[in-house]
């Protein structure tokens, strides 16, 4: 075994072999559904998210000596899933956003805690705002308004209600950014639903 293939062994931290089927498979499990919901946010499209995530999986699997020791894997994986992804995107005109997905809705519904950040957006019961079914239309149009690399830190925060020091590993980028990313996200969802006549409704319903 050469230096370099050393090294690829023991940059994951800790000793860890990244080359290692079950050490690989390991933190694949645990990344999974932040791989999926990025894919999910740049195509639209939850079946097709899945299938990214896979095939970004193969592609990190043959390219792991190429994996710089000393950064993070979970970065590494992120980028190459945004990749796959945002090609996957290119040849695909009409998009459903990953936030109106049944499975997704039903995974935010589950979460036991809501930050401040997700207020205005997220219910208490975890449905993105309020009246979900009526005005998914709304949000889908607002979300892709967004530029790919907004609309993905917004949902890792509000789908999967990751920190921003998390999201800022996983997009490779400054938690400033990613947060500046999430709050201008839900600033571009508010407006919308109020121009749409949500806003009022909500209000209502609160003080009912």
């Amino acid at each position: 075994m050469n230096d370099r293939q050393e090294n690829v062994r023991r940059a994951a931290g800790g000793g860890e072999d990244v080359t290692d089927p079950e050490v690989f498979a390991a933190h694949y499990r645990r990344l999974y559904p932040n791989l999926r919901v990025i894919a999910d946010a740049i195509t639209g499209d939850h079946g097709l998210a899945e299938d990214i995530v896979q095939e970004a999986t193969i592609i990190a699997l043959a390219k792991i000596e190429r994996f710089r020791p000393g950064t993070s894997l979970v970065a590494w994986l992120s980028e190459i899933v945004r990749r796959c992804a945002l090609n996957h995107a290119r040849k695909r005109r009409h998009r459903r956003t990953a936030v109106t997905d049944p499975q997704i809705l039903s995974e935010t519904s589950r979460a036991d805690d809501r930050s401040p950040d997700t207020e205005g957006v997220v219910s208490n019961g975890g449905e993105l705002a309020a009246m979900q079914v009526e005005f998914d239309d709304e949000v889908t149009r607002a979300l892709e308004q967004l530029r790919p690399e907004q609309r993905c830190c917004l949902l890792l925060r509000v789908v999967r209600n990751l920190t921003y020091a998390e999201i800022s590993e996983l997009m490779d980028l400054p938690a400033g950014t990613a947060m500046s990313h999430v709050h201008r996200g839900k600033a571009l969802l508010r407006q919308r639903l109020a121009d749409a006549g949500y806003a009022g409704r909500r209000s209502d319903r609160e003080r009912s």
